[in-house]
């Protein structure tokens, strides 16, 4: 009787430590589940676009009042990129975007454009301290992300001189990647079809 209930008690421990570990292990995952999750992007997976659809000709807001056409962008490589202050990736993975698109605009290798579709300028320039960086403009209206097929943000897209759309990165990207400037500028000359082609001399 003594050795059947010694048994029972050293059973129930036994499975009291099994759920602890239980409990911990998941406790971990669901710890560094959320701790991935706060890290912009993954590496830098993409999509490679037809080259069929032309980007949206839309007019956007500058900080200063002015206005952008996209149009007017024509004859250079464009980083579309569609965001909101209140999307916590997009706050994630801002500065590196911005800091790589001044880098390539100094290199005469892109012009970064960043749609805020936040709904006034008072709360973007809140985000910034009050100093909206001119790569910064505001769609006036959810047209842009409609018509570019916007679900999810921060949303990006690679726009071909020609005005047609080369690639898209949908969901945050670690942008101050090694990865992140040799596919952009790979890409840079690209016309439809021609994937990596070089600049035309």
């Amino acid at each position: 009787m003594r050795v059947n209930a010694r048994l029972r008690a050293f059973g129930g421990a036994a499975g009291v430590l099994m759920l602890l570990q239980a409990l911990a292990v998941g406790l971990y995952w669901a710890v560094e589940h959320r701790r991935e999750a706060g890290r912009p992007g993954l590496p830098f997976a993409h999509e490679q676009l037809s080259g069929a659809e032309p980007a949206p000709d839309e007019v956007l807001a500058r900080p200063d009042g002015s206005e952008l056409r996209l149009s007017a962008l024509r004859g250079q490589v464009v980083l579309l990129h569609v965001w909101a202050t209140w999307c916590g990736p997009c706050r994630a993975e801002l500065p590196a975007l911005l800091d790589l698109g001044r880098e390539l605009q100094r290199d005469g290798k892109l012009q970064l454009v960043a749609v805020s579709v936040d709904e006034s300028w008072d709360v973007v320039r809140a985000f910034f301290d009050g100093e909206v960086p001119p790569e910064v403009v505001r769609a006036g209206s959810p047209a842009l992300a409609r018509r570019l097929g916007v679900s999810t943000l921060p949303d990006t897209f690679l726009v071909r001189p020609d005005g047609s759309m080369a690639l898209r990165f949908t969901g945050a990207r670690d942008w101050s990647a090694p990865e992140a400037r040799l596919l952009l500028t790979a890409r840079a000359w690209s016309g439809p079809g021609e994937p990596g082609a070089p600049p035309p001399r």
